[in-house]
């Protein structure tokens, strides 16, 4: 039959027909994921389970949805490669005080072989928070750790967890001043989080700002657009290193910050 003389109820029939099936196939739940990732995470393929434990770092529809799967992560935190459990360590402190259960496993990897691990987990611990405090005693040693990004980080942990803040901002603010490009920005990336007791350190991180290190630059500038009102000593300096700076991306966080006073 010419098509031209089907009648107007079969043409709309097969009209739909040809939309449902153009049509993508629907995105998979969080179950079908998180089963997606546990398998990888068995996977006898160092890169596949990386791969896998990073999705859970920032999981897709929020972190909530990963909880059925933090078992499986606290495994990952026990795999034999170092950069596994380092991102399973980042990966189960976003679960921020849920993870007060793996505060254990935390402790024990202060003192992991791999100073990304150690770091991480310092790290981890302060995200978890006061449900941490049984963790200090451990974490003041991992203040005297040889590595001086493991210090840094433990010593702003601290501080999240409730420890006196006297006795470790100094650390991180002496960190900002460091001679290694990577300890300056882990000491910025340290204070971000420090809301109004990162105050004596706001200027400090505007002069970081024309830093020659690309990465100091943007961690700095990043500390400074989440600290919100606390940075806004630091507007005549976010000015003058916005005319300069000629990364686009630290650019942007600049602006961020310039528009937010301007509110």
């Amino acid at each position: 039959m010419n098509p031209r003389f089907l009648p107007a109820g079969i043409l709309l029939a097969l009209a739909s027909t040809v939309l449902v099936s153009a049509a993508p196939a629907p995105k998979p739940g969080a179950a079908e994921r998180l089963a997606a990732i546990v398998k990888e995470l068995k996977s006898p393929d160092r890169g596949v389970r990386l791969k896998a434990v990073g999705k859970l770092v920032h999981f897709e529809g929020g972190q909530e949805l990963a909880l059925p799967v933090l078992a499986n992560l606290r495994e990952a935190m026990r795999d034999p490669e170092g950069d596994i459990r380092a991102v399973a360590c980042t990966a189960m402190g976003n679960f921020h005080e849920k993870a007060k259960e793996v505060v254990p496993d935390f402790v024990r990897l202060l003192r992991d072989p791999d100073k990304e691990v150690r770091q991480c987990s310092a790290r981890a611990l302060g995200r978890v928070g006061a449900d941490a405090k049984s963790a200090l005693p451990d974490m003041a040693r991992a203040t005297k750790d040889e590595d001086a990004v493991v210090r840094v980080v433990t010593h702003a942990a601290m501080i999240r967890t409730g420890a006196p803040v006297p006795e470790h901002l100094p650390a991180i603010l002496k960190g900002l001043e460091d001679a290694s490009p990577l300890v300056r920005y882990k000491s910025a990336h340290c204070l971000e989080p420090l809301g109004a007791i990162a105050a004596p350190g706001v200027m400090r991180l505007g002069s970081l700002l024309t830093d020659p290190d690309e990465k100091v630059r943007h961690y700095s500038a990043r500390a400074l657009v989440n600290l919100g009102e606390t940075a806004r000593p630091a507007l005549p300096a976010l000015k003058a290193a916005r005319e300069k700076e000629t990364v686009a991306n630290n650019r942007g966080l600049m602006d961020a910050t310039i528009r937010k006073f301007a509110q």
